[in-house]
């Protein structure tokens, strides 16, 4: 599908390998704007705001985003192993038409992160524009559309740009705060409460994992001989550095500005950069551009594997990649519009539902890919419901369901508090239960495959 259109042509389809390309290095950079974004910051403030001191803050940012990074990262390796996007392979798991649950969730990850990235976005280009935070959000939506519809290629290269600009303005923005005599204060502040500590570490875990839907969808045109290393590597890399310095200053920021962050979380930080304050509404700007683009193009790669696999396609027309992403586009604005003012509060409520069902479909992709198939998939068989991954997978369905339901006694959350959560005063650690209890059984309900699979081999075949 050789073409001079400076639009990408490939949707769910495999790439093939006459038309790989690129670096593993790219993706530090992809990742690490992706994760330098207003929305870190603000995940960064509830740290403080469920208890943590700006201390004890920093150490819980670190352990949630190291581990979780390192389970989402080992997702990227599948890209140019198989060259499909990443929910795709899930109906090696679920089966072509069970992939759909987890697909329809993964749709609710990028809808839910795409119009809170636009009610930040917005007061970015609010600011910028000397408009309504309104007209603010329009404008960005308009240019994260566009971004995903060109695609691949243009996302890698925008992220160099978002990167840098990121590194640079979160680097002064550090040495700016650490400056404040408050800041300082905050920091000798050594109270340790452990349930905020830990309920601080899920919150940062969660960040990380609900990028697993669609890391592999910018990995998967790298050279199929790309090493694992190389690819996991510079992926948790870039996601875990960029993530924890966002979180990190967003903790910092609650502590410094309060209310007065809490409040006007963009209009805080531009502040805080003086003469600087364009500098820094840019570098909002183009690192939640980076993150929202992400989140149109994977949602655009569900609604396309979802529609795909009722009418048993095998691929979109570029024509029809611009209307489901404009649709995309369309319904996070409305949300983002329809935003409360509660945002804080109910973004906590909206990270931690996504941690409750997308930890168990990472485990159960994972360990399929490393544990029970051990790499070797058959491609064509992805894309035909009668193949060999069949129609639906009872197996990776049970532990799905139970890897969820494993969780209510451990949920905190504004709408529900189990009774293990309560008795050990809010801790949140329910998502290990997850990862340990789906990844668990589905091995242990994977026999037969894991037989067939024993014995090395190169993949199938590809289309």
């Amino acid at each position: 599908m050789a073409t001079n259109s400076p639009i990408e042509q490939r949707s769910i389809d495999h790439i093939p390998l006459e038309e790989r390309h690129g670096s593993p290095r790219s993706l530090l950079f992809v990742w690490f704007a992706a994760n330098t974004s207003i929305t870190a910051l603000v995940t960064g403030a509830l740290f403080v705001i469920l208890g943590n001191t700006a201390l004890w803050s920093i150490p819980a940012i670190v352990i949630g985003n190291a581990v979780g990074g390192f389970f989402t990262a080992l997702h990227s390796a599948q890209g140019p192993r198989l060259g499909v996007p990443q929910m795709i392979q899930s109906r090696a798991q679920f089966g072509y038409f069970g992939a759909i649950l987890p697909l329809i969730l993964a749709l609710m990850i990028f809808l839910g992160f795409y119009a809170t990235g636009l009610v930040l976005g917005g007061q970015a280009m609010a600011r910028l524009l000397h408009t309504s935070p309104e007209a603010g959000a329009v404008v960005f939506a308009l240019m994260s559309t566009a971004l995903a519809i060109f695609g691949y290629r243009h996302i890698h290269r925008f992220s160099h740009v978002a990167a840098v600009l990121s590194a640079v303005v979160f680097a002064g923005l550090f040495i700016k705060m650490l400056t404040e005599p408050a800041t300082r204060e905050a920091l000798s502040n050594t109270t340790f409460a452990a349930a905020p500590f830990i309920l601080g570490i899920s919150l940062a875990a969660s960040w990380q994992l609900t990028f697993g839907p669609y890391i592999a969808d910018y990995s998967r045109y790298l050279p199929e001989e790309t090493p694992k290393s190389a690819t996991i590597g510079w992926t948790s890399l870039g996601s875990v550095v960029g993530a924890t310095a966002a979180m990190i200053l967003g903790a910092f920021a609650a502590t410094l500005g309060g209310a007065g962050f809490l409040d006007n979380q963009v209009g805080f930080l531009a502040d805080l950069g003086g003469v600087f304050a364009v500098v820094v509404l840019l570098a909002v700007i183009c690192g939640k551009l980076t993150g929202n683009t992400l989140s149109s193009y994977g949602g655009y790669m569900a609604v396309a594997t979802i529609v795909t696999s009722l009418t048993r396609q095998s691929r979109i027309e570029p024509r029809h990649r611009v209307v489901y992403i404009a649709l995309i586009s369309a319904v996070a604005l409305a949300i983002a519009l329809a935003a409360s003012d509660n945002f804080i509060a109910s973004f906590t409520d909206f990270l931690l539902f996504l941690l409750y069902f997308m930890t168990p479909w990472s485990a159960i992709n994972l360990v399929d890919y490393y544990w029970v198939r051990k790499e070797q998939y058959d491609v064509d068989a992805l894309f035909d419901p009668d193949g060999v991954y069949g129609r639906v997978n009872k197996s990776a369905m049970i532990a799905y369901v139970l890897g969820v339901l494993i969780q209510i006694p451990f949920i905190n959350s504004s709408f529900y508090v189990g009774p293990i959560a309560d008795w050990m005063g809010g801790a949140e650690i329910s998502w290990i239960l997850g990862l340990v209890v789906a990844g668990g059984l589905y091995y242990a309900l994977s026999g037969r495959v894991r037989s067939e699979h024993a014995a090395p081999r190169g993949l199938a075949s590809h289309r």
